[in-house]
């Protein structure tokens, strides 16, 4: 695809009869694009870590205990509230400690409160029950916009959305599921949204007894429960807050942390006595979380008698009467006005110059300060070894283009050439990093590893680069260190422009940036470009075992289109599957009726409301209707000029073809060459990038989860015509500021969630001994039915109250055996699939 600007991308609009004219976003020169934090120095802080892996100053890991309801259930207790934490030495100034106020989770029976505190270690087979606790304020610690569309003036409104989990929708933490907090008066006795099925007198409030007592304690108003299977392979989840209207806000204050799925799959590749002689995989003591965020700070002091405003009450002098609690050194800023010389903003079919009324929503949000793990400029000591590292895109808005580079210790800035607009050759002691090994993405393991050179700038002709991630993108990788001695550094640096693929130079920030006015002093912020430092140290070895590292078969579940892929110059499109039905949707810009841009999804007919193929979230009954257990494939146009990060709620997909496409007189015609998934792309996605001007496919299958207990259907859709087991999701994109103001639509999946059920699947090696299936839900007598595709084998099935028995004797032919599950006990009957894949 040919580098494009906003401008030419509307002028090919026009040409090919697209029914809309896109705006032009930073289309007039202008000093700032948002206030600018305090020039914080780098490097002079260590990185959290898990409190689990010994950090004793770092991230808190939630403490559990067996669930008292349901079996196979670990039971854990969160609050989700305000408070302050430091997170920069001198965000006040040079010694100066001034605390970040704060909202997120914490551990309900530890005091520690850490920024993206709140992390779950789970395993496959073993589920979680939390009780998430609303203490949040009444008034936000940052601007409220009320006109946005599901606005409130119940400013502390939550919900909790399992991001990459496979959950009943009572359980999703979609924008209808907000709970509010118990006597608050603009929440009264923790009020809540159409969708909440999961507080007081829910199916999860005390629905046991033991003896003719209740078995667990009973939720008050302000209370919410969340039950999570765990149903799924090893790979980085995490929580956030997704109640609707004020998800960027409550998101971008605190409201996150990681979820990280433990699995057999997993043990296979890093402990030695199980699969490779070295382990190709490292083990979990030398993993740790990357989680990164771009952000501003409040500094400055405001104008007095004689005395100039300073910091942000110089660059943003409305902040005061913003209505952000907010005000003081170190509280984060948020941006709040809606300034057309940023972004255009219409009124009929004119241009205005006037601002909107303060606060208002503003098409995307950049920061100008990265943290990691919650600390700002983080410097982390590693030794000359491997390290995987579970990496997390959690910008608002921000993508990343991450190239490793080493450098001499004693170089305190990676210099950036502004005639390149990467990192400036010739500098002493600079190369390409140690390369950057991904074996897996938000979906799990990909069916071969990806390996990064480094230097490898962003390419805006083919929408490429080194390791790129979009919003909420994740990245399962290995770096092996080995052979660096102390002294050496590495660096990680991002040029990935901001919007994401066409970027304002006011939203990259980096010493020397010519068109950026806001310039760092050397050795500080702000800086986007240099996103966390390593440090060698001495000690350590283990070097990463050459030769192959991931095997296809242990995809699970496995793919549509199975290793090898055909390749042809780059990996060919991939076939859909076989019977799936084909849908088409679209990707949307427009104004509100405010005249602000604003995103939305749809199809390929034109809405008689908008006038476009747009639909916002409300307008109309949602169209993406789905029987479970079916697979469809879904083909998206995208007719913005912005790549969205688009993530699917309850299913995984797996990218098919991305093509040029040409619009007609509304008629949608692929054209040009079409291309396979990036090499990062061959496996399963739930967050997907779909660029301007293509169409993106993808395939899904929509399976509901099993759970011990009856799941309600929805009835926000009553009087539709939807089926009255109606299980409600969504799907939207992942910037957030997109996502609220409207780029998001309904998904349904019609019919009953499956109230026994087991680990889908597990791996073992041919005369290992016994393993288990977990079993969900209750059970008494069942029946085992091999798949008859099955190789004649003498695996062996027993039952005990809560498990599956697998015995695999030596002798049995290697390969995956699919079984049905039956218990015949149950009213209704009720059956599962089980898979066991031998090795």
């Amino acid at each position: 695809m040919m580098a494009i600007t906003r401008r030419q991308f509307i002028k090919g609009a026009a040409v090919t009869g697209v029914a809309l004219a896109l705006p032009l976003k930073f289309g007039v020169g202008t000093a700032h694009a948002f206030a600018q934090s305090p020039p914080l120095g780098k490097w002079i802080q260590p990185m959290r870590s898990l409190t689990a892996l010994g950090d004793t100053d770092g991230i808190p890991v939630m403490s559990s205990v067996a669930d008292p309801v349901f079996a196979n259930t670990k039971f854990y207790q969160i609050t989700i509230g305000e408070f302050s934490d430091v997170l920069h030495p001198d965000m006040g100034g040079v010694g100066v400690k001034a605390p970040t106020k704060l909202w997120g989770y914490w551990d309900t029976t530890d005091p520690v409160k850490r920024h993206l505190a709140g992390v779950i270690l789970a395993n496959r087979g073993t589920a979680s029950r939390i009780r998430f606790t609303n203490m949040l304020p009444p008034t936000h610690i940052l601007p409220v916009d009320l006109t946005v569309t599901a606005a409130s003036p119940a400013q502390n409104r939550t919900a909790t959305h399992l991001h990459g989990g496979l959950v009943p929708w009572i359980c999703d933490g979609g924008p209808f599921n907000w709970f509010g907090r118990d006597a608050d008066p603009q929440t009264p006795n923790g009020a809540f949204g159409l969708s909440f099925l999961n507080g007081m007198g829910s199916v999860l409030d005390n629905i046991k007894t033991a003896n003719g007592a209740l078995a667990d304690q009973l939720m008050v108003a302000g209370q919410a429960d969340y039950y999570y299977p765990n149903d799924q392979s090893f790979r980085l989840v995490w929580y956030h807050d997704h109640a609707w209207g004020i998800t960027r806000l409550n998101a971008y204050a605190g409201i996150a942390s990681a979820y990280l799925i433990q699995d057999t799959i997993n043990d296979y590749y890093t402990a030695p006595s199980q699969g490779f002689s070295n382990g190709k995989i490292p083990g979990l003591g030398s993993t740790k979380p990357l989680v990164w965020q771009d952000k501003i700070f409040v500094w400055g002091a405001p104008a007095s008698p004689g005395v100039a405003a300073t910091g942000t009450w110089l660059t943003d002098p409305t902040w005061a009467t913003s209505g952000a609690t907010g005000q003081s050194a170190g509280s984060l800023w948020y941006a709040h006005v809606y300034d057309p010389k940023l972004y255009r903003l219409f009124k009929g079919n004119k241009v205005q110059t006037t601002p909107l009324s303060n606060p208002s929503v503003v098409p995307e949000f950049f920061g100008d300060t990265m943290l990691c793990n919650g600390t700002v400029y983080p410097i982390v000591e590693v030794q000359a070894k491997r390290y995987r590292f579970l990496m997390l895109n959690a910008c608002n808005a921000r993508f990343l283009n991450i190239n490793a580079f080493t450098v001499p210790s004693t170089l305190a800035d990676l210099a950036t050439d502004p005639k390149t607009g990467f990192v400036k050759a010739g500098q002493v002691g600079v190369a390409a990093g140690p390369q950057i090994i991904q074996i897996g993405t938000e979906g799990g393991f990909l069916a071969q590893e990806v390996v990064y050179p480094n230097n490898l700038p962003f390419n805006p002709a083919t929408l490429t680069g080194n390791l790129m991630l979009g919003s909420a993108e994740r990245a399962d990788v290995i770096i092996d260190f080995t052979g660096l001695t102390a002294g050496q550094d590495v660096i990680f640096y991002n040029d990935a422009p901001g919007p994401f693929p066409v970027g304002a130079p006011t939203n990259d920030y980096y010493l020397g940036n010519p068109k950026n006015p806001a310039q760092p002093a050397p050795g500080t912020g702000p800086d986007t470009r240099q996103i966390l430092r390593f440090r060698v140290i001495a000690g350590g070895s283990d070097p990463q075992p050459a030769g192959q590292i991931l095997i296809p078969a242990l995809i699970d579940p496995p793919l549509f289109s199975t290793p090898p892929f055909p390749v042809v110059g780059a990996i060919a499109p991939l076939p859909n599957p076989a019977g799936a039905a084909v849908i088409f949707l679209t990707l949307n810009e427009d104004f509100d009726q405010y005249g602000r841009l604003r995103q939305l999804l749809g199809t390929t007919v034109l809405n008689p409301i908008t006038g476009n193929y747009g639909q916002p979230y409300e307008q109309q009954p949602p169209k993406e209707i789905v029987v479970d257990g079916a697979t469809q494939v879904w083909i998206i146009y995208n007719l913005t000029a912005d790549t969205h990060p688009i993530h699917f709620h309850l299913t995984n997909v797996q990218v098919l073809s991305r093509q040029p496409f040409r619009l007609n007189n509304g008629r949608f015609n692929l054209s040009g060459v079409a291309r396979g998934p990036e090499p990062n792309e061959l496996g399963w996605k739930e967050t997907v990038k779909m660029h301007p001007g293509e169409a993106t496919t993808v395939a899904m299958k929509f399976d509901l989860p099993a759970v011990p207990f009856t799941v309600a259907p929805s009835t926000r859709f009553a009087g539709t015509g939807i089926s009255a087991a109606a299980n409600e999701y969504v799907w939207h994109c992942h910037i957030l500021e997109h996502e609220e103001h409207d780029m998001m639509r309904p998904l349904v999946v019609t019919g009953a969630s499956p109230t026994f059920g087991v680990q889908t699947s597990l791996e073992t090696v041919i005369g290992a001994g016994p393993v288990t299936f977990p079993v969900f839900g209750s059970l008494t007598g069942f029946s085992v039915t091999p798949d008859p595709t099955n190789v004649a084998n003498t695996i062996t099935f027993t039952k005990t109250e809560t498990t599956f028995v697998v015995t695999v004797p030596s002798g049995t032919t290697a390969g995956r055996y699919n079984y049905k599950l039956t218990d015949s006990s149950a009213i209704p009957q009720q059956t599962a699939l089980a898979t066991v894949e031998i090795l």
